[in-house]
């Protein structure tokens, strides 16, 4: 059975570039309605003027305390939520820094957590609605220099496992998604937030590591048609994935390549 999206409301998180703007493309195209949030507004508003009057925006930080009340006060009735925001962390366990830790887990999981959490309520009381969490392929194993990343991915697919069960009975979709490294910003920000002049994961990436955040959108828009718990964009990492949760020791002689 396909869901008509047509005039419903997603709310997406980290959407003033990558992933996020592709993905309110894709959710537009589809008949969607979208309002957009992230830090950098003057992205925003160019989003939005492209997108036409069916896409809202509302600048702000989803890590400060109220705001993410305060987005889905502000959306109306909110249908799906991708909770697309995030950053990377390229950095060795022997130089980590805590307090950046600390940062990238109140971004990629708790602000991601909270969103989620307070949007069920009212998607619970409906008995409809769908929450989209971004987990990456790394939620399945870990690469070096990234301890930071892949934990908290990890720890959000283990949230939303526990969510799906939850919610299933009042008939909330639950997916997470699991791109393979994107064409986006989000590996020269993580290496610039790390003091280091390029990612290793990315420079020592094959190419058919590497996709556009467009690919992920139509994926997105795909699960929203037609829920399922995970999304992936290429069938090869999903392979390699399971191979390497079932043999650990393989895994850490593969992905010694990354450092």
């Amino acid at each position: 059975m396909s869901i008509p999206l047509e005039g419903k409301t997603i709310l997406i998180t980290g959407a003033s570039s990558g992933i996020g703007a592709a993905t309110a493309r894709a959710c537009i195209a589809a008949g969607m309605k979208c309002v957009i949030t992230a830090r950098r507004e003057d992205r925003l508003k160019t989003l939005c003027t492209e997108l036409g009057g069916s896409c809202s925006y509302i600048a702000g930080d989803v890590t400060e305390e109220g705001f993410n009340q305060h987005l889905l006060d502000e959306s109306g009735e909110v249908y799906a939520i991708f909770a697309n925001a995030g950053h990377g962390l390229d950095q060795k366990i022997v130089d980590n820094n805590m307090e950046q830790f600390k940062e990238l887990f109140r971004l990629n999981v708790f602000s991601a957590v909270e969103l989620a959490s307070l949007a069920t309520k009212e998607m619970v009381k409906r008995k409809s609605g769908h929450i989209i969490l971004n987990a990456s392929c790394l939620s399945k194993f870990s690469v070096p220099h990234n301890s930071a990343y892949c934990g908290s991915k990890a720890a959000v697919e283990a949230i939303a496992k526990s969510m799906r069960i939850e919610l299933k009975k009042n008939k909330v979709f639950v997916s997470t998604v699991h791109p393979i490294g994107t064409k986006t910003e989000f590996f020269k920000e993580s290496s610039s937030r790390s003091g280091t002049e390029f990612s290793d994961f990315e420079k020592n990436s094959p190419a058919w590591l590497m996709q556009s955040p467009e690919k992920v959108a139509d994926a997105v828009v795909r699960c929203l048609r037609r829920p399922k718990p995970e999304v992936w964009t290429s069938l090869p990492m999903r392979l390699i994935s399971t191979l390497f949760t079932a043999f650990p020791r393989a895994s850490g002689v593969t992905v010694n390549k990354f450092s």
